[in-house]
């Protein structure tokens, strides 16, 4: 029977089914999925048109009254795909739905992710460099507005970047940390300028307090392609300029563990069989479900099991809710949809105690959700409770524009 698989594995599944029959009776066009829509803003501080993708979550059917998280993507146009992939198999158990802007860094790349200016890199003679003060004034003072007026976001945002991204990412913790509240820096060009800037960077992070702030560095094993005695536990001691970017994310990462800036969230993975241009897949979904380790459910099976008490179920479910507000920053309650599975299994379980409990729960957190009181009339009219069915009803009613739940709370129970 289905109540006794994990509930939150149910809801996956009954998520991938329904996406599956809506797909095989429409045409071969709306079973593809998806990725992005492009627009663009001009930006006077770059003086010129830049473009950018919005990807929405739930194929951009957004829950009305509902405001979302938001991850700008570096290099969108590349990575895009890939987020979009993890969000569809991440979101609800271990992220929440996040609205991603994909920036187009195709023109002007160089110069708008590097931190200054260098004549030559690698012994060749490198494109213009040394922008990202005014790339970071693009996106703090046009892009974000720009979005924010469109889209119902909230204040919680994700900045990720790869390479030269990841250099940008870095950046902007250290210089401008309250545009973002996590980034994700994926195989970081931290060996820019001869690591004269991670010098600095490391200096200004030790007197800088991070403070709801999180950082995932993914560290790709470049080691591979310019020595096959050298590994990642020996290969500091080498003085090459083949290892300088390996070198330079190594110590980035060992003084950041060493030497923890204060308040900062700060995790790192180095991976062995991914190189520099593998590993953006996995350092995306694994960077954002360390950042929001808070969103996963813990001991999911207690939920599960009928044996669970009503007041324990309350007390996971309200630990929950206050893990994911402190880490959003906001009010960010258990999912609703989750709570509302939990109820209905609790129901079907003739556990009505709890069902309720959990539906009480489900229409305080989400007070103007027209399922959240229509599950409440459903358990109020099983338990013949007139008075809460109605209460409900009323409520759901308005919500919902009209409706019929308190004909229908009078037609099962009687008159108001």
């Amino acid at each position: 029977m289905i109540r006794f698989l994990g509930f939150v594995t149910v809801l996956v599944l009954f998520t991938s089914v329904s996406m599956e029959v809506k797909a095989q009776s429409g045409s071969e066009e709306g079973f593809l999925f998806e990725v992005g829509k492009v627009d663009s803003v001009y930006s006077t501080v770059l003086k010129e048109q830049r473009q950018f993708w919005i990807h929405l979550p739930n194929q951009g059917n957004l829950i009305k009254g509902q405001q979302y998280p938001v991850i700008y993507l570096l290099d969108g146009g590349v990575h895009l795909g890939g987020l979009a992939m993890v969000q569809e198999y991440y979101n609800f158990f271990r992220l929440p739905e996040m609205i991603v802007v994909g920036i187009s860094n195709r023109i002007h790349r160089t110069r708008d992710l590097t931190p200054t200016v260098i004549e030559s890199r690698n012994g060749m003679m490198a494109d213009e460099s040394g922008g990202s003060e005014a790339f970071t004034s693009f996106i703090a003072d046009e892009l974000i507005p720009f979005i924010d007026s469109k889209y119902p976001t909230t204040i919680h945002r994700t900045l990720i970047g790869h390479s030269y991204g990841g250099l940008f990412a870095v950046n902007t913790l250290v210089y401008h940390p309250e545009l973002f509240t996590n980034y994700v820096a994926i195989d970081p060009s931290l060996d820019w300028d001869d690591q004269r800037w991670m010098e600095g960077a490391l200096t200004t992070a030790a007197t800088q307090n991070f403070a709801g702030k999180g950082l995932h560095v993914s560290m790709a094993n470049e080691i591979v392609r310019f020595s096959d005695q050298l590994t990642i536990d020996n290969v500091s001691s080498d003085t090459t300029e083949f290892s300088l970017g390996v070198r330079s994310t190594l110590q980035f990462v060992n003084q950041l563990e060493q030497d923890p800036p204060q308040g900062l969230h700060f995790g790192w993975k180095f991976y062995e069989e991914d190189i520099h241009g593998s590993i953006p897949l996995v350092g995306m979904r694994d960077g954002l479900v360390f950042l929001y380790d808070f969103w996963r459910l813990k001991t999911p099976s207690l939920y599960n099991d009928p044996n669970t008490s009503t007041a324990k179920i309350v007390s996971l479910i309200r630990a929950q809710s206050e893990a994911q507000t402190a880490g959003m920053g906001y009010a960010s309650p258990m999912v609703e949809e989750l709570l509302d599975m939990l109820g209905h299994m609790s129901m079907d379980s003739n556990q009505t105690e709890k069902a309720r409990a959990v539906f009480e729960i489900s229409s305080e957190y989400y007070p103007e959700s027209e399922s959240a009181h229509a599950s409440m009339v459903d358990m109020c009219v099983a338990l013949a409770d007139l008075e809460c069915a109605m209460n409900h009803a009323k409520l759901a009613d308005g919500l919902a524009g009209g409706g019929d739940y308190v004909e229908r709370v009078r037609s099962q129970l009687g008159n108001d």
